[in-house]
């Protein structure tokens, strides 16, 4: 069955001192499936990456996110879509800008935004130094708040399919209720995403 996967992938590239990351969506019926594309996805270390974390994504908040074949057509959309966003943020006393990465059902790009700057994460990770002489708050790229660092439609990010996004109807108590997404986070290497396909 085919399944959206949002994945953490980690590489040291040429001429870098630590280790980057960045982020790929992919559609597979197995993660293994999507080493091609994510060789494709970042040639610069072709082969030489691993898998720091991955979700296969079947549900965000209280929304089933079901994958359409590109070649039919969804009979009833609800306008919603997926949103992907990094948020970035800064500890006073840390020699580090920390990310924390969502996923956001929304109608528009601003809703999304505006959902993510109600997280913990953007409330906590944000300080005002009085002694910079910028002024964070009117600067979203000052580095003293927590900044939108990317966000991105997740339907635009993989082809052959769409996203159909309804809402999660209650059960009743009788009924089978939908299991969590599964989830892997830890170090992967190609070796072994290669036994999962």
């Amino acid at each position: 069955m085919l399944t959206l996967y949002m994945v953490q992938l980690g590489a040291r590239p040429k001429g870098r001192l630590i280790e980057q990351h960045d982020m790929f969506f992919g559609v597979a019926n197995q993660m293994g499936e999507m080493i091609a594309d994510i060789n494709n996805h970042w040639p610069e270390v072709k082969n030489k990456w691993h898998v720091d974390s991955y979700r296969a994504i079947t549900k965000v908040e209280g929304y089933t996110i079901t994958l359409i074949e590109s070649d039919e057509k969804i009979e009833k959309s609800t306008g919603l879509k997926l949103f992907f966003i990094n948020l970035g943020g800064y500890q006073q006393g840390s020699f580090e800008e920390f990310h924390y990465k969502l996923l956001i059902v929304a109608a528009s790009q601003a809703e999304a935004i505006k959902q993510a700057k109600q997280s913990e994460f953007y409330k906590q990770f944000t300080f005002k130094d009085d002694e910079s002489p910028f002024d964070a708050a009117s600067h979203i790229d000052d580095k003293f708040e927590v900044d939108i660092d990317d966000i991105y439609n997740v339907g635009d990010l993989v082809s052959n399919v769409q996203l159909l996004i309804e809402p999660i109807v209650e059960m009743g108590t009788s009924d089978i209720e939908m299991k969590e997404d599964k989830e892997y986070v830890g170090y992967l290497s190609i070796k072994n995403l290669r036994k999962l396909s």
